[in-house]
């Protein structure tokens, strides 16, 4: 696990406020939050400076670009601290880390006519190199008659295997096997194959003869041996049950390995290429919904998919293809028993609701893989608690904040929101409670009510709320937390005395004989629209606020959240507020009633 992410003079990070107590899972999808230009980007910067035995950070990702200072970047992994910075690197050394990332970017073409210069720009989306080197292809790497003569009398029982030489498939399990070749350099297992070879030599006959003459007790001691079987696992559905079949295919490879192993280890390689290559393509296929041909194609050497200019294609098809097109890219370059810090760069927070259902499935299938250990980290801005943007089983999720939310809904706030919400307006005493915690408690009235002996006694909920202004008391103290400097506001409280204000604003603007009207029409969406129909000019700033107390007072369950949570934490939605409570530093009760 990852305990801690410290970033030193990269980006917006310099030597104070840049370290983080996390716990980033292996095999979970580990989601940190954080607010836009908390510093997610320059986390992501610190990660892709890694650079072999080094830190190697660009003069635009330094801290102030400031050249002078001496950029860091350290985590903790399971107890471990390891540390990157321009002279040392050992975070490379037990964990390798790929950053995932929007491929958007801005170019110009300049042109000049008749002296005139004019430059025009456009976006682009920037190639990704899938292959850095593409293996080369290997000819005449296996010839029957070298291995015949090689194996003496009786070669002739060895079977043809050219068939098998031309199928990828079969190739690229080779290069899995030379572990095995090389335990039998040892004399010990080497005249293990020698006395097999030597009882064969024996047999007399046609080949006919000599295949059906070969005994199961030729194979007896080879067979106790693990790496013997080891191979034949890895080769068990072309070898099948026959120990003599078994034998066969390993002497001729084993020959191979002896004689030709740099060229037998290139065409294995070469053939996981083409089955990577092949698999790639038909990906990219399935996921292209544009009208443009994506592929990839070789060139100088490497594997590389081109885009079509930005504005050919829908924003989410550019998304989804780039993060897909890079995640297969890193399970290419997975091997066994290795360490990967997998960094996806707010990629779904802008995807639609078909393109993340693409793209989750392909992440969690990566996560299937049990022969490494991969710690994948989405950044987002977006909570996931109250942006129900991920679909991933919840066994799976780990959510980290980077900046924590200190605010937190009281109880007694939440259980008087869903109190009302509970009602049941088909009953007529429930639907008149319903209707007058609404009018009097839920929106601004300059009249009061005592309804405070029909709220029944539960835990948590306060029926004094629903006597006179004792609930207006109670938001006040927390708009002088949130417009102040307490971080543990309630935004329940805070969300509804948003509306309050907002709607007394207006109230106070509307001629005398329109008030009542204002007061008793339901819903602020429609108060609104009165008002505006009454002359009222609304700002703009209204109804974005009013996205907040809609969403905060229609809570059904106590112990659920809503995303207003979030969104008042936002420094834009904080200073809206400031502004329609006049920038005042303590309220008084008449802001409110």
């Amino acid at each position: 696990m990852i305990t801690n992410i410290k970033i030193e003079n990269i980006k917006g990070f310099g030597i104070t406020n840049n370290s983080f107590d996390l716990e980033i899972k292996p095999r979970k999808v580990n989601i940190l939050v954080a607010p836009n230009g908390f510093g997610k980007s320059s986390i992501t910067a610190a990660f892709n400076s890694l650079a072999k035995g080094k830190i190697k950070v660009e003069e635009v990702n330094m801290h102030k670009k400031d050249t002078t200072l001496i950029p860091s970047l350290s985590i903790v992994l399971d107890g471990a601290n390891l540390i990157a910075n321009p002279t040392t690197n050992t975070i490379n050394k037990e964990i390798t880390c790929v950053i995932i990332n929007n491929r958007l970017k801005v170019q110009t073409i300049s042109k000049t006519f008749g002296g005139f210069s004019t430059t025009k720009g456009f976006l682009s989306i920037d190639s990704i190199t899938v292959v850095d080197s593409i293996p080369q292809k290997v000819s005449d790497l296996y010839k029957y008659s070298d291995v015949k003569r090689n194996f003496g009398a009786n070669g002739k029982i060895l079977p043809n295997l050219s068939d098998y030489f031309s199928q990828n498939d079969f190739l690229e399990r080779i290069q899995f096997s030379f572990e095995c070749f090389e335990k039998f350099e040892t004399k010990k297992r080497s005249d293990l194959v020698d006395e097999i070879k030597l009882s064969i030599q024996q047999l007399k006959g046609t080949k006919e003869e000599i295949i059906a003459n070969i005994q199961d007790s030729f194979f007896e001691k080879i067979e106790q041996d693990e790496f013997y079987n080891r191979f034949g696992e890895i080769f068990k559905d072309i070898i099948g049950i026959s120990l003599f079949d078994k034998f066969n295919l390993f002497y001729q490879l084993r020959f191979l390995f002896k004689y030709k192993k740099e060229s037998l280890l290139k065409a294995s390689r070469r053939a996981s290429y083409d089955i990577f290559k092949s698999k790639f393509d038909r990906n990219i296929s399935h996921l292209n919904t544009t009208w443009k041909e994506i592929s990839s194609r070789e060139t100088k050497n490497e594997l590389v998919v081109e885009f079509p200019y930005a504005d050919e294609i829908s924003n989410g098809q550019r998304d989804v293809l780039t993060f897909i097109i890079q995640l297969l890219k890193f399970k290419s370059i997975l091997k066994h028993g290795k360490k990967y810090l997998l960094i996806i760069d707010e990629v779904f927070d802008y995807l639609d609701d078909a393109n993340i259902i693409a793209a989750q499935y392909y992440l969690s299938n990566l996560l299937k893989k049990d022969d490494c250990v991969i710690y994948p980290i989405l950044f987002t801005h977006l909570d996931p608690k109250y942006f129900r943007n991920y679909i991933f089983k919840p066994s799976l999720l780990n959510i980290q904040y980077l900046k924590k939310v200190e605010a937190v809904g009281s109880n007694a706030m939440k259980s008087f929101i869903a109190y009302r919400e509970q009602l049941d307006k088909n009953i007529p005493e429930q639907e008149l409670l319903y209707n007058d915690l609404s009018k009097f408690f839920f929106h601004y009235n300059p009249n009061t009510i005592d309804r405070s002996s029909d709220i029944p006694t539960q835990p948590n909920l306060k029926t004094t709320w629903a006597k006179g202004i004792n609930l207006k008391q109670y938001v006040l103290e927390e708009l002088n937390k949130y417009l102040g400097t307490d971080v543990t506001y309630d935004p329940y409280a805070v969300s509804l005395g948003i509306r309050f204000r907002l709607e007394k604003l207006i109230y106070d603007l509307l001629d005398d004989d329109k008030r009542i009207e204002f007061i008793d029409t339901h819903q602020t969406d429609k108060k609104l629209k009165y008002a505006e129909e009454h002359s009222v000019l609304i700002p703009d700033a209204y109804y974005y606020l009013s996205a907040i107390h809609n969403d905060a007072d229609h809570l059904k369950n106590p112990n659920d959240e809503k995303s207003c949570v979030y969104k008042l934490n936002h420094p834009v939605i904080r200073n809206i507020v400031k502004n329609i409570f006049n920038n005042q530093s303590v309220l008084t009760i008449d802001f409110i009633h």
